[in-house]
């Protein structure tokens, strides 16, 4: 009897040494596995070791790993929170339950994951990319791209994904960077010729740069690739009617955008754009209302449509449009310059020189003019 007492520590011994084996064999297959690229076989190896070992933080770790590559992002949350307790300052598996948030779009926590990652590794390349991606998303085009330029410094490979690229470049233009963003658009276009979107970004940043030729090219491309949609029409209008100034020519573009969505509001406001500069106010008036019944807080379909109106000598629509235009941009400099003109027309001396004092506190080149006007009333 007291040798069986004896003996039974070492059998327990024994099976603890198994049972440790075993999850340890578990967790290198799953390993072998998954650098198959074999990640549903690799996750359910690894899901073996945690049931031998519940307390295996690097097969949890990779438990998450395998699941966010499988796009069960779920569940990678559920398997790297509990690695994370464990390993609370290891760098990779602040990431991984960052990228996991991410594609769940819970941005505030895979902020706060990537940028703990980072501050344990400032130099994760990867942790950059992503917050520039999330900046990206909610319009943060400055801290994008310097979050973009820290990825591209700590990157240990060439980077060759064009959506990185054009992303690169969409924010750039976005920052009125057009020189920046072709050079990042054109590495987009290296890697991915057929991308229409990034033919469009390079026609708007070479139109933007005056470069007209090579815009209408770019945009002539996205039509090639995409001919139903309306936005490369629309671009080579713009290239028309105001580095050109062809507005003929302008209006033949615009035309063919509203032949593919008649309601499309850039190109009827484009079009109501050119028949009040060819004097057709009248021509206009029914486009700039498509336009902003389309998105009623288009200040500048709202300005052009005060415009028209104001030529077409009906001054109180003309100040109705004037004042919707200045309800939505507070600091719409040509919405006081046509109101002026308006109340110039209508011989009120008092509120025409109201605007332009408001002019000169919005230092507006427009009011010396305006004034001028106003003196001779």
């Amino acid at each position: 009897m007291r040798r069986h007492l004896l003996l039974l520590p070492v059998f327990l011994v024994i099976a603890c040494l198994c049972k440790a084996q075993t999850a340890v064999e578990f967790y290198e297959k799953g390993n072998t596995l998954k650098n198959e690229k074999k990640a549903k076989e690799a996750l359910a190896a690894y899901h073996e070791a945690t049931k031998r070992d519940p307390g295996y933080t690097a097969a949890w770790y990779e438990m998450g790993w395998c699941s966010n590559d499988l796009k069960d992002h779920i569940n990678a949350i559920i398997y790297l929170r509990k690695a994370v307790q464990k390993w609370p300052t290891v760098p990779k598996v602040h990431f991984e339950l960052g990228y996991a948030f991410e594609k769940t779009n819970k941005y505030d926590s895979a902020i706060d994951h990537y940028k703990r990652c980072l501050e344990l590794k400032p130099d994760y390349s990867l942790a950059h990319k992503q917050l520039g991606v999330i900046a990206y998303y909610q319009e943060d085009y400055t801290s994008g791209v310097e979050y973009f330029k820290k990825y591209e410094e700590y990157a240990k490979n060439p980077i060759t994904d064009y959506l990185y690229w054009y992303r690169k470049g969409f924010m750039y233009n976005a920052l009125k960077k057009y020189e920046e963003a072709i050079i990042a658009l054109d590495k987009s276009k290296s890697f991915k010729t057929d991308y229409l979107n990034t033919h469009l970004e390079l026609g708007f940043a070479s139109s933007r740069l005056k470069q007209n030729d090579v815009a209408i090219a770019h945009y002539k491309k996205a039509i090639d690739l995409d001919p139903k949609s309306h936005i490369p029409y629309n671009g080579i209008g713009e290239v028309y009617r105001d580095n050109i100034k062809d507005r003929d020519e302008a209006m033949k573009w615009y035309q063919k955008a509203l032949d593919i969505n008649s309601t499309e509001r850039k190109a009827c406001f484009g079009m109501a754009y050119c028949l009040n500069s060819k004097e057709r106010y009248s021509e206009a008036v029914p486009y700039l209302k498509t336009a902003i019944e389309q998105e009623s807080t288009y200040t500048a379909a709202h300005v052009e449509l005060g415009y028209a109106y104001y030529k077409l000598n009906n001054y109180s629509l003309g100040l109705e449009s004037m004042n919707k235009a200045l309800k939505l941009n507070p600091t719409n400099t040509n919405a006081r310059y046509y109101s002026g003109l308006i109340y110039i027309a209508q011989g009120n001396r008092t509120m025409a020189q109201k605007m332009v004092d408001e002019l000169i506190g919005l230092n507006s080149k427009d009011a010396t003019g305006l004034q001028d006007k106003v003196n001779k009333m």
